[in-house]
């Protein structure tokens, strides 16, 4: 059997057997990928998230988010998103496009409710997101379901890049193709 990376339809198997682990297991760099968004000011901007969830048959992934955060002021002025993470292990970059949309209020209710307490407190804290605060004592934790936002993020391209010994590999696939794949120069 050949190495994963060598043939496209088995790096794309590759990659959603490594984002289906990454929403189960802590320890893997795909559980904390970087989200880039672009700002009302047409600046680009990135942070680390959590993924939530990796669904092939849909091509989506999800991550909650306080809905007063920068990162949701930037999906409403563009819900253009691109993921990217590094896995050491594999010598695998995955570069994820998406284009999301943020669900909120009545319609997170039961992932609120399904959540533990202490992921609760991540949610509603005072201020809110990136408020100015003379001291970080000020800040106060307030879990509130109204702050709670789940970003849905449809997948529209999946681009990986693999370093190998003597040849690195990038491939590529798009929705609109129907996740056929397809060599790139590295």
């Amino acid at each position: 059997m050949s190495d994963w990376y060598t043939e496209l339809d088995s790096t794309l198997d590759q990659v959603w057997q490594l984002l289906g682990r990454a929403t189960r297991d802590p320890k893997s760099p795909l559980r904390t990928p970087v989200m880039a968004t672009v700002g009302a000011d047409g600046h680009p901007d990135a942070r680390v998230v959590v993924l939530r969830d990796a669904a092939r048959s849909a091509g989506v992934l999800e991550v909650h988010t306080d809905r007063r955060s920068k990162k949701v002021k930037d999906l409403e002025s563009c819900p253009l998103v691109t993921f990217c993470a590094w896995l050491p292990k594999a010598d695998l970059q995955v570069r994820i496009k998406t284009i999301a949309t943020v669900a909120s209020g009545p319609d997170v209710l039961s992932l609120w409710q399904s959540m533990s307490e202490a992921a609760r407190r991540v949610y509603g804290g005072v201020p809110a997101p990136g408020m100015l605060l003379a001291h970080p004592s000020e800040f106060g934790i307030r879990p509130d379901p109204a702050d709670l936002a789940r970003l849905r993020c449809d997948i529209t391209e999946i681009e990986t890049l693999h370093l190998g010994r003597e040849l690195h590999r990038r491939a590529r696939f798009r929705r609109d193709e129907d996740w056929v794949g397809s060599w790139r120069a590295p």
